[in-house]
């Protein structure tokens, strides 16, 4: 993928637009960690969130940050504590310039924050949407759909028998002859990209039945998830050894 970098043993891509670069990001799910705490785990992961953000920017010199919805864990409105929360991860970022897309999470999220939110970003060849419903037309005719939403993972089994689960990316070829029953244009080229969940507190859905329902693409057979290349963050591709 030419125009694209995944960023070594991060959940995170660099999306290359002529002379700029886009840091995009998906997941975030803001306040979540107040879950943890309920059970006596206590951890800043809304500082953490941010500084992750700003030590990625300055070290691949990024020109915009593009968050890929789900940004705050309540479906609908926030509790105070977790408005605090969003409100101060944005502040924290206050000068970078970062483009928000709305994910099924971020419902009252413009009350928060000034930001500018959209529900799909076309940028050149780049379509930006959060993953949890089907494209418009437009998005279709680009090189890249890059999503988030489904947060996928797979549990591995190492040479010594030990078993892990690890974050992945999933990228995907359309299947033409289903893609063309929803649009009559479309880009026979286009792949399908899904980001893990950048919050560290989250592991994911494990590739099989579930991440495939999961996901609108997957589900209606717009792309090919059986025949999806799986990658962990460290660029290793995905094998036989995955349960």
């Amino acid at each position: 993928m030419r125009y694209l970098r995944f960023v070594y043993n991060e959940p995170a891509i660099i999306a290359l637009h002529g002379a700029e670069k886009y840091l995009v990001i998906g997941d975030l799910h803001i306040g979540m960690e107040r879950n943890l705490r309920e059970r006596g785990v206590h951890v800043d992961a809304t500082a953490q969130l941010s500084d992750r953000i700003r030590k990625l920017v300055k070290e691949f010199s990024i020109d915009k940050v593009i968050l890929l919805g789900d940004i705050k864990e309540s479906i609908l409105y926030p509790d105070a504590a977790e408005a605090r929360l969003v409100r101060s991860f944005f502040e924290r970022l206050g000068d970078l310039d970062i483009e928000v897309i709305a994910g099924n999470h971020d419902a009252h999220l413009q009350e928060l924050i000034s930001n500018r939110i959209s529900r799909e970003l076309i940028i050149g060849r780049f379509a930006f949407l959060h993953g949890d419903k089907r494209p418009s037309e437009k998005a279709m005719l680009c090189d890249y759909l890059i999503t988030a939403h489904s947060h996928p993972a797979v549990r591995i089994i190492d040479k010594n028998g030990a078993v892990y689960e690890e974050k992945v990316w999933v990228v995907a070829n359309v299947k033409e002859a289903v893609a063309a029953q929803s649009y009559a244009h479309f880009n026979k080229r286009i792949k399908l990209v899904i980001a893990p969940a950048f919050n560290y507190l989250i592991m994911g859905r494990l590739m099989g039945n579930e991440l495939e329902s999961h996901n609108p693409l997957f589900r209606s057979d717009i792309f090919d998830y059986k025949r999806a290349k799986v990658y962990t963050l460290d660029g290793s591709v995905v094998n036989s050894a995955v349960i």
